[in-house]
């Protein structure tokens, strides 16, 4: 196999990818910490407040407007921490292919604050491309166009790295410019998605789910749910349930519902750093080929011309 071939394979970028993670693991997991664990804290901590004071707090006013307000003001430093840890979740798809190409010059990754201008500097630009990016995974999870939808989303998979390394582009070039990477090896991108999604999020959720029912500690941890799942009104739902002969739903079962969730997106978070490498590698592998085939076209043109 020719050098151009091999790193523009699945199997190149996925070993190349590897290496550069685990090189920089820790650099990696210490700049995913918050926005994976800071989310979770958030949501935690609004709800906990506002479902365990709502009460005290609607008993001890008359009006049911001045209730709302408090029970929203006791939401709100939650919210507040939530709400950065997701913009910097939403940075990192951005600083983390920045940090590859760091790794790939320099063999270090260093400087967070720097990686993360690459999208704070732009952030009017940046905001519109998570819009457009919401849209496109709207519309692939909508039952109607959910066939047409996977397919372009492929397409426009490498739509973070080309923002990352190509700034002068639009927001609409952006999304042509994916595409026209990815034409001509649409399946081969299907593949080493699948392979990712797969071994860095499936494999490790799953390795974990069965450790902690080895150690008993899932009932334990999801206990720790069950009184604010109490609190969710059932009665209605399981009547119906009921009716149409299905499993009812208990509050145990929202609490591990809960606790797969948010394990789920643990790993999700903290794993993201290595389908990022591989994306950006894949992105380079495409750019390479897309500019080799160009050469070659340039070159073919003046043999003819000199003909």
């Amino acid at each position: 196999m020719a050098k151009d071939e091999l790193k523009n394979s699945i199997w190149f970028v996925l070993a190349d990818g590897i290496k550069i993670y685990f090189t920089n693991i820790d650099k990696f997991v210490m700049y995913m910490l918050f926005p994976v664990f800071g989310q979770i804290a958030g949501i935690l901590l609004a709800f906990g407040l506002s479902l365990g004071f709502a009460d005290k707090v609607i008993a001890k006013t008359d009006s049911p407007v001045h209730a709302l307000i408090f029970v929203i003001l006791l939401a709100l430093p939650g919210l507040l921490i939530f709400a950065k840890a997701f913009w910097d979740f939403m940075v990192a798809y951005v600083a983390l292919n920045s940090m590859t190409e760091g790794a790939i010059n320099t063999g270090k990754v260093y400087d967070f604050q720097s990686h993360n201008e690459v999208a704070t500097r732009r952030t009017f630009k940046f905001v519109l491309l998570l819009l457009a990016v919401g849209i496109l995974s709207s519309l692939a999870t909508s039952i109607f166009f959910i066939i047409p939808g996977f397919v372009l989303w492929i397409y426009f998979i490498l739509v973070y790295q080309v923002f990352t390394f190509e700034p002068e582009l639009s927001i609409q070039d952006c999304f042509k410019r994916s595409f026209v990477l990815i034409r001509g090896n649409w399946l081969r991108t299907l593949i080493l998605m699948l392979i990712l999604t797969f071994f860095s999020i499936y494999i490790i959720t799953e390795g974990i789910t069965v450790v902690f029912d080895y150690l008993n500690l899932t009932d334990k941890i999801c206990s720790l749910f069950t009184p604010f799942t109490n609190m969710i009104p059932l009665d209605f739902t399981n009547k119906v349930l009921v009716y149409l002969k299905l499993p009812i739903i208990t509050p145990e079962i929202i609490s591990r519902t809960v606790f797969f969730s948010i394990l789920s997106f643990i790993v999700t978070g903290l794993t993201l750093p290595i389908r990022s490498i591989c994306w950006t590698l894949w992105y380079m592998s495409g750019v390479n080929e897309k500019n080799n085939i160009e050469k070659k076209l340039v070159r073919k043109k003046r043999e003819q011309e000199v003909v």
